[in-house]
């Protein structure tokens, strides 16, 4: 008996890691994505148009908290 589960799959999984920037998009790794991303591992700044304190404050988890603290840097 053979179960097929391509069909349970697909490109919006929340348990796979966005490997792009949803601002820039940038490659970050699927780590970076678990680390610094939301919990469905959406980041919206890295390290290419965030700078790495804000990226660490946890900035990069919300599009609102991201898109003010590159207002910030302006």
């Amino acid at each position: 008996m053979s179960i097929d589960m391509s069909s349970s799959r697909n490109a919006d999984d929340s348990t796979m890691a966005d490997t792009q920037c949803r601002n820039c998009s940038s490659f970050v790794t699927p780590q970076f994505a678990r680390v610094f991303g939301n919990n469905r591992n959406e980041v919206y700044g890295c390290f290419e148009c965030m700078t790495a304190t804000e990226v660490k404050r946890g900035r990069a988890n919300d599009p609102v908290e991201a898109n003010r603290a590159r207002e910030e840097m302006r």
